[in-house]
Parts: structure tokens; C-alpha cells; sequence
């Protein structure tokens, strides 16, 4: 039988818990979600520390290795049952996995929750590791999505920008001859969760309100944009290994009012990825969709939209495409191209010397 349903499991630089899409691949282009949850995870707190200090003991490494397996293998479960399917029912689970290093200086980037323990718990054949191949060809092996969004958006009226706001921020461009070409911008919402959570109590910033109420600290703001990153040529890419609560506190005043600080975080979300799409000096009205938990930021929507206006910001909700859903949706996608031994084009996008087919396969 030729299975045409795929699980994408993705846990993002945020940790803040377990996305699972469900989604339908044809031999065609159509790509189409079935379904999605977000599954919980007990281990924020852990990685969330790893954030800050990247000693960790081979003990704990290897503890995570097989906690993180085990609760995306319990994901992708619930989301089978929820659904009214068998296990057999899915062609393969493709498993970003949790990155816990992003280092393309020194060619690697580690993501843990061992796949071999996913395809064994579910008895279904799992994808994963799909950075280590592009960066053995030279590549910053990030972002991954933009090649997605080609594909997901090929009917789109094009150019078409994609902007995911996660923990970190990427832009995906996608020109009038349907190239692409993509890179991390800088700090997305992980930052802002992080004061939410410890000034607040509050998991993150609902609508951001929060922010809305505070003053920009312009003060603090041009210390954080003066970051060589945000002038680093592309290809480039990075992650909570660099823009974490360490890199903050070395540039905050003192006695700074959540809020205010808030407020700043935001703007210099809209200011490191406004900077980008301006440089791609993008025809009047070009459509720039955003995805991830930033497009329910409407403090932040608003905030980009007033700093480009000859843009039309607008959210992938108003295609009918959960924002949160994407990014897993991605993974199920990668999961089919590496069944199908499908190269990968990321060479304008992370540098790369040549396509790749990515990941590898763990079969029951």
C-alpha cells in the first residue's frame, strides 16, 4: 500500500513543548495538515539551562538523549490515536529532534532525542538528523525551512517573503523565478519568554500586551543591535547557544522595568529582522507571511508592519495555516524527501557546496 501520511515532530530553540503535525504528502505537490497538537514536555527547565552553560556531564547527556526520544515518541502516539490511526497507518516520522549546540564554525550542530528509541516505541520508521549532512558539505546546516516554504507556498503569488518567529527568527525569500534563499535573523520570541516566565510568571507575552504597555530603552536597544551578528553577511544562522540570558545581562542597565524591558526585546525583534527584508528591497506590497508562536504577537505584527509599510505583514492564520504547525509540518516533508532520496538545494541558502540528500533512517 503507498502510504501518504507522515508525522513531523519538532521541539524549537523556545523547548516550550513537543510540536506534532500530521500531514498528508502525495507523490504531487500538495501538502496538507491533517492535524497538530503541542505535547508538553517535562524538560524545559534542564534544557532551558543548557541555554546558559553548555557543560553537561555524559550522564546527563545521555538521560536527555533517551527522555527527549521518549516523550516525542509519545507525541507522535497521541496524535495517531486522536486521529483514529494505527501505526501502520504512517509512512514515517520525520524527527528534528531538541538542538541543544549550533556551532557551523566548527561544522556541527547537535540535536538530541535519539531516533533509533522513536522508531522502536512507535514501530515506525523515523528520519532525523538532517543538519550533519549539509554541514559536512560546508554548510551552516541552518535554517532548513526555507527550501519548506518553497514548497509549501509554490502557488503563492511570488516574491513572497516567510518570516518564522520562534525562539529564533528566519527569513525565507522566495523570488519572482521561485529561488530561494534564507538565514536566522537573530532573537525571535525566546528572550521575551524568558522575562514573561520570570517577572510574570507567565509562560509569554499574550498578544504582546505586555510589551505594549512598556517604553523602549533605546539605550539598551542600540547596545543589543550593535551585536556583530546583525551585520554578519549570509549565509549565516545561530541560536540560544548565543542569544540567551548570558548575552542579555551583559548589556542590561540596572533596575529596568519588565515591561520596558519587554518592550525592547520586541522592537529588537522588529529591528534585526526589519533590517534584513529591507536589504532585499522588496517590490511595493509583497506579501510577508509569518509563522511560529511571533505571528500571535500583535504588539510585534503591528511594530513591523509601521517599520515596513509598503510590505503586507500578515499571518499564515490568514491562509488557513496554523502558525505553530509549520515548522513540524517541515519535519514530516524532510522525513518524504529522504524515503524518496530527494536532494536538497540549501547551497544559496547555508552555503553549501552542492545538494544533499539529509537525514538518516531508523527503521522498527
Amino acid at each position: 500500500m503507498n502510504k501518504s501520511l507522515f508525522i513531523g515532530l519538532m521541539s524549537g530553540t523556545s523547548a516550550d513543548g513537543i510540536d506534532a503535525a500530521l500531514v498528508r504528502l502525495n507523490n504531487g505537490h500538495k501538502i496538507e495538515l491533517i492535524d497538530f497538537l503541542t505535547y508538553p514536555s517535562q524538560l524545559k527547565p534542564q534544557l532551558t539551562k543548557l541555554n546558559l552553560d553548555t557543560k553537561i556531564s555524559l550522564t546527563e547527556l545521555a538521560e536527555l538523549q533517551v527522555k527527549i526520544a521518549q516523550e516525542f515518541s509519545q507525541a507522535a502516539l497521541t496524535l495517531i490515536k486522536q486521529n483514529g490511526y494505527e501505526t501502520a497507518n504512517i509512512n514515517a516520522i520525520g524527527s528534528h529532534g531538541q538542538t541543544i549546540f549550533h556551532a557551523p564554525e566548527l561544522g556541527m550542530s547537535m540535536q538530541i532525542g535519539h531516533p533509533a528509541i522513536i522508531a522502536k516505541q512507535t514501530n515506525i520508521a523515523t528520519v532525523a538528523d538532517f543538519r550533519v549532512d549539509d554541514m559536512a558539505l560546508g554548510g551552516q546546516g541552518a535554517p532548513l525551512a526555507p527550501c519548506f516554504h518553497q514548497a509549501l507556498f509554490d502557488k503563492h503569488h511570488k516574491p513572497i517573503c516567510v518570516v518564522n518567529i520562534g525562539g529564533i527568527a528566519n527569513i525565507s525569500y522566495i523570488n519572482t523565478d521561485n529561488d530561494v534563499i534564507g538565514f536566522d535573523t537573530g532573537p525571535g520570541n525566546a528572550l521575551m519568554d524568558e522575562v514573561c516566565q520570570q517577572a510574570f510568571k507567565l509562560e509569554y507575552d499574550q498578544n504582546g500586551d505586555l510589551a505594549a504597555q512598556g517604553q523602549v530603552n533605546h539605550t539598551l536597544l542600540n547596545a543589543l543591535l550593535s551585536d556583530p551578528y546583525f551585520e554578519q553577511p549570509t549565509p549565516k544562522s545561530t541560536g540560544r547557544d548565543k542569544f540567551n540570558q548570558a548575552w542579555l545581562l551583559k548589556h542590561l542597565p540596572r533596575n529596568i522595568e519588565p515591561n520596558d524591558l519587554l518592550a525592547t526585546l520586541n522592537q529588537l525583534t522588529v529591528e534585526s529582522i526589519g533590517a534584513e527584508l529591507m536589504k532585499l528591497d522588496l517590490p511595493s506590497q509583497t506579501a510577508c507571511l509569518i509563522c511560529g508562536g511571533g505571528a500571535y504577537n500583535r504588539t510585534l505584527l503591528n511594530r513591523l508592519q509601521s517599520k515596513l509599510p509598503n510590505l503586507n505583514i500578515q499571518s499564515t492564520e490568514q491562509l488557513g495555516l496554523n502558525p505553530n504547525a509549520i515548522e513540524a509540518m517541515m519535519c514530516a516533508w524532510l522525513a518524504k524527501q529522504r524515503l524518496d532520496h530527494i536532494e536538497i538545494d540549501l547551497t544559496k541558502i547555508t552555503g553549501a557546496s552542492r545538494p544533499a540528500v539529509l537525514g538518516g533512517l531508523w527503521h522498527p
